[in-house]
């Protein structure tokens, strides 16, 4: 009986290390880390996911989208229409501040 209660005592603290795991979506910096290859919107709120964008892709945001991050880990410039502005975001590049995002596109296709 001994070896069950340490198993299950074992298993127990290796379940709640994975959920605390789990549960903290930020690098050390505090900012969700941006897979390669995507652009990623981060939702003001700091229990929401990030939006991911994938190389290339487009989208749209009709009712606006919050964010307190946009980051750009693509090999394309992005523009990213928004209020109160827009703006193109390089390769690679990072903007962190809040604003609304309506749309993101890659930079061929900025409106003038």
């Amino acid at each position: 009986m001994k070896i069950k209660s340490k198993l299950l005592a074992a298993t127990a603290a290796a379940l709640a290390t994975a959920a605390t795991l789990a549960a903290q979506p930020a690098s050390a910096t505090g900012r969700a880390t941006c897979p390669a290859g995507y652009l990623c919107l981060q939702p003001s709120s700091s229990s929401a996911r990030p939006v991911l964008v994938e190389q290339g892709g487009s989208r749209s945001f009709p009712d606006g989208l919050q964010v307190s991050q946009v980051s750009n880990q693509t090999g394309v410039t992005y523009c990213v229409s928004g209020t109160p502005y827009g703006y193109t975001l390089g390769a690679r590049k990072a903007v962190t501040r809040a604003h609304t995002v309506l749309s993101v596109k890659p930079a061929g296709h900025c409106a003038a």
